[in-house]
């Protein structure tokens, strides 16, 4: 018996009487493993992961009530403002609401996730950001937010009345 086989990946190995694994990387994602399945990182077991996710969705309530209170005029501004505070990393949760599955393609039965809880018409405030991003830089707001997409070709975001004539407000 000269090989053994690793008890993560399979892979085989040179044989010692004390080694399970083929390498650390082996060793720590199977502990890594073992820990997750006793105690998952997930909200229904982690007090710190419910505040977060409760944060992270109260922030997009109000990011979506402030954008849908605000004049139809100023929108896009402020759409633009929220994905420039993304894209510079000075607020990650930011980044996190605009780029969160959940709020990009919600489920409508979720009510509680759209604003005054009304998804035939009003967006989340991903939605209308990735919106405004694919207006804009011809991009989703994921990559626009994490600096994939290009810039605009003149470096600059196009006129507010421009888009709007050209695609209706928000």
């Amino acid at each position: 018996m000269d090989h053994s086989i690793c008890l993560l990946c399979g892979a085989h190995f040179p044989f010692r009487s004390n080694k399970r694994f083929c390498s650390a990387t082996c060793r720590k994602l199977s502990s890594q493993d073992k820990a997750r399945t006793r105690t998952p990182a997930n909200a229904q077991h982690s007090r710190w992961v419910q505040r977060d996710q409760l944060e992270t969705f109260d922030l997009a309530m109000r990011m979506a009530e402030r954008l849908y209170t605000m004049p139809p005029g100023q929108r896009l501004g402020y759409l633009n403002d929220i994905v420039d505070l993304a894209r510079s990393g000075v607020s990650p949760r930011t980044r996190k609401v605009l780029t969160m599955p959940a709020l990009l393609k919600p489920d409508a039965t979720r009510r509680s996730l759209f604003w005054r809880n009304s998804p035939k018409t009003h967006l989340t405030i991903s939605q209308a950001a990735n919106r405004f991003c694919w207006r804009v830089w011809n991009a989703s707001v994921k990559d626009v937010v994490r600096g994939i997409a290009p810039e605009p070709p003149t470096g600059e975001v196009c006129d507010k009345e421009q888009i709007e004539a050209s695609y209706g407000k928000f």
